[in-house]
């Protein structure tokens, strides 16, 4: 059994109670669905301590809780902790699921009602600008972002900035990596269903669950872009005879995440030696058109990958140290 992965931290949000809006019936489940994934040691294999969880089942039903000061709680010890010089951790994953809206000045900024929103009182939380400053200030290695929420756009609600410190931001933020998804695009309605199951869910939880258990591995790592590709490829079927928008992914290919390592048929163990050593080495991995593929941290001197046969490049970045091989053929090479 793996062990646990105990600098990966979460937080998971999940509102279905909104007395003063339409009441929704499938962000809990979907916020259990994800915990859940990132209990089990096949999936994100978090110890529980490590994930922050707030339902508006915690709440007496019609209470109009959780409010947004509550929600931002869960994301105050983070920002506290960078102000008092602690570095959190690896990966942060972040998941929210309930009613959504995007900002009508900014493309990029989506908000989740609070459960205590009205019509003239559209009270929410600013997820993206939490999620920007956590990656704006590099308080972890990567953000991963899960939003299963309506992003329609009304001009009266705008979303309001929270109310923390802003400052210039850490040195190395351009160096995170992230992995941002949204069950649809700027303007476009989420959707839920019944499944076979019997349970009400999101149908893009449902489809970034399925992905994250099975999406087919790229050069034997389950990436972003693995993500992506099987999400965009499977939602219509999680979709049945709903009518489901495309979910809009970002990510950034030369600084892709990592999310498992899997074998595929075929692939070879290449072993790579890195002479010198000095510990603080970054292995960038490039195809046979010498398109970057990844990028990962030399934990040791020698470092074994998992390649399908093809032509390869491998380098150590910052160093003109590189070598052009051949999978299978060179299963031992030096740099």
């Amino acid at each position: 059994m793996p062990d646990k992965k105990k600098k990966h931290h979460a937080i998971v949000i999940g509102i279905n109670d909104y007395p003063g809006l339409e009441s929704l019936k499938g962000p809990v489940n979907d916020a259990l669905e994800f915990d859940a994934w990132l209990r089990d040691p096949a999936g994100g294999n978090l110890p529980g301590s490590n994930i922050r969880r707030m339902l508006s089942t915690d709440f007496p039903a019609q209470s109009g809780s959780p409010t947004p000061n509550q929600v931002e709680a869960l994301f105050e010890p983070f920002i506290a902790d960078y102000y008092d010089g602690k570095k959190e951790g690896e990966r942060l994953y972040i998941f929210a699921a309930g009613h959504g809206f995007g900002d009508p000045g900014d493309m990029s900024r989506t908000a989740l009602y609070a459960a205590n929103a009205k019509r003239m009182f559209p009270w929410h939380i600013a997820v993206t600008d939490y999620v920007e400053w956590l990656r704006r200030h590099a308080v972890f290695d990567e953000l991963v972002l899960i939003m299963d929420c309506c992003r329609t756009v009304n001009v009266p609600y705008q979303i309001r900035e929270p109310q923390y410190t802003v400052s210039q931001g850490h040195f190395n933020a351009d160096q995170m990596k992230y992995f941002y998804a949204f069950a649809v695009g700027r303007g476009r309605e989420a959707r839920e269903r019944p499944f076979e199951d019997g349970i009400n869910a999101g149908i893009f939880t449902r489809t970034m669950l399925d992905a994250l258990r099975n999406a087919r591995p790229i050069q034997g790592a389950v990436t972003g872009q693995a993500l992506k590709n099987h999400i965009h490829n499977s939602i219509a079927r999680f979709a049945g005879n709903s009518e489901a928008e495309p979910p809009e992914i970002r990510l950034d290919s030369s600084r892709d995440i990592t999310f498992f390592k899997r074998k595929t048929a075929g692939a070879a163990e290449v072993r790579v030696s890195l002479q010198p050593y000095s510990g603080a080495e970054r292995l960038v991995l490039f195809d046979g058109n010498f398109k970057e593929i990844r990028q990962e941290a030399a934990g040791t001197a020698a470092v074994t990958l998992e390649l399908e046969p093809g032509l390869y490049k491998i380098a150590v970045g910052g160093t003109g140290r590189q070598k052009i091989f051949e999978v299978p053929g060179n299963e031992q090479i030096t740099v």
